[in-house]
């Protein structure tokens, strides 16, 4: 059902300027009444032998007249200001309802002309008042809309209804240190603004980012300290880790085109901090564990996001794409995914404090643990990272020099890998297959037949055990 609208009941005042004035005085009115506005007008609410002024003064003061439009120009303006003829008489009364209103809403200035440096012509009385501009063919149209708005008590800009304090806000007070929240604040809210440049807004959030990352590097005084300023750091991360993710989700959701390159560019470019240490030419090489532990952990999820919005030609991209980067020698090195899955000695050889026990991967064991992102489970990680491995060997990049060893393969099993049990669907298999290779039929089960070749002997060879088994007959048929 549409909404009936009133407006208010509103009265003119205006001087007699000049013909043309009057005719566009007498157009605005007329306008006003075809679109529903009950108007006072001279024109054809006064006959000869009324008393114009008892006329002017019974309209203004009239309680059923709420609003009262005010025709600014310079004759109006000086007749107000000298208190001349009827304008004179409507601004002794005028006045006196404007001064002993805090709030006054009822008389409404429409500047109609303006003076030759561009200066409006308000008399004294109203000066400071909140005017409408319609004093050019330019800016009419406008113009009366607002005053049709104003009339009706529709309003073009609304008061938002009031939310809550945001979430970040309700968090531990040491979560406000890190720049990059403030920064993943102002990224919604310029995309908001203007989602065209999001690109932009993109690269702006990383630039903080980095330095926030930058600020979880160690530089250790002594051998004995290492473990402890590592896993203290670590542990610090994970509130940078969750800025990551939510900004990365965000900007999933709100890009009309995910651009893979602004997410490759984005890794390359904090590749190198992961060595930052101090001037000195001393360093200890697993005083950066926790740092390359980090980077694999925000490229696994990284992929666990793209996966859960079916970005997965942004997939194949990321995985499949042959990195420049720069080492801690400030050398150029270049290689596949790998090179953000870097060993952490120290870190995957200690006994975790939170058990007092070494595991298999204390790697994949730590990304578990810290997977407490609300919408992200720890399977959906043991997934990313698979599906990591699984790409690696698919578009061969596990023969390269830095290759992807899943830090949570202790964690593979058919049960916490969703995907290949819907990968036996041929709906699911035709969403995902812009990930592999082009490939017929034959050519995915060969594929496919390999990659559990692969895993089986890469159980019998290193100290990598795989709970897995892939059949290529299970994979979905064309």
């Amino acid at each position: 059902m549409t909404e009936e609208l009133k407006a208010s009941k509103v009265f003119i005042s205006y001087s007699w300027s000049s013909p043309q004035h009057e005719e566009w005085v007498y157009e605005l009115a007329s306008r006003l009444e075809s679109n529903g506005v009950e108007v006072v007008f001279d024109k054809w609410d006064s006959v000869e032998g009324h008393n114009l002024n008892a006329f002017m003064q019974r309209s203004v003061n009239d309680p059923s007249i709420s609003k009262v439009l005010v025709i600014c120009d310079e004759t109006y303006k000086q007749k107000a200001d000298g208190f001349e003829g009827g304008v004179g008489t409507e601004t002794v009364i005028i006045s006196n309802e404007v001064y002993k209103s805090v709030e006054q809403t009822k008389f409404i200035p429409i500047v109609s002309q303006r003076g030759p440096a561009g200066e409006e012509y308000i008399p004294t009385y109203l000066s400071g008042t909140k005017y409408i501009d319609m004093s050019s063919a330019q800016k009419y149209e406008d113009g009366y809309e607002k005053v049709l708005r104003n009339l009706y008590g529709k309003p073009e800009f609304e008061r938002p209804k009031r939310g809550s304090a945001p979430a970040y806000l309700l968090r531990d007070e040491k979560k406000t240190t890190l720049e990059s929240r403030r920064a993943l604040n102002r990224f919604r809210h310029d995309v908001e603004k203007k989602p065209r440049n999001i690109d932009i807004y993109f690269n702006e959030f990383v630039e903080t980012f980095k330095i926030d990352l930058k600020s979880f590097s160690i530089t250790p005084d002594q051998k004995d300290d290492r473990v402890q300023l590592m896993l203290e750091s670590l542990h610090d991360t994970i509130e940078l880790r969750d800025v990551f993710i939510e900004f990365l989700e965000t900007y999933i959701k709100e890009a009309e085109v995910v651009n893979e390159s602004l997410i490759i560019d984005l890794f390359e470019s904090i590749y190198p901090i992961i060595y930052t240490k101090s001037n000195t030419h001393a360093y200890y090489e697993d005083q950066f564990d926790h740092m390359k532990f980090f980077v694999t952990e925000l490229m696994i999820y990284n992929i666990a996001q793209l996966y859960r919005y079916k970005k997965f030609e942004v997939i194949k991209s990321v995985v499949t794409n042959h990195y420049f980067v720069t080492s801690r020698l400030e050398r150029q090195l270049d290689g596949s995914i790998g090179l953000f899955c870097e060993y952490p000695r120290l870190l995957d050889e200690i006994k975790l404090p939170s058990t007092d026990q070494k595991y298999i991967s204390n790697r994949g064991k730590l990304i578990i643990d810290r997977a407490n992102y609300e919408g992200i489970k720890a399977d959906d990680l043991i997934q990313a990272d698979f599906i990591i491995y699984l790409l690696s060997f698919a578009h061969d990049k596990l023969e390269e020099f830095y290759t992807w060893y899943p830090p949570t393969y202790p964690y593979f099993s058919a049960s916490r890998i969703q995907f290949l049990n819907k990968i036996k669907s041929k709906r699911f298999f035709e969403s995902v297959k812009a990930i592999f290779p082009e490939a017929n039929e034959d050519e995915r089960r060969k594929m496919f037949g390999d990659f559990n070749v692969y895993l089986r002997e890469a159980k019998s060879g290193s100290s990598m055990y795989f709970n897995l088994s892939i059949n290529p007959d299970d994979i979905a048929k064309l």
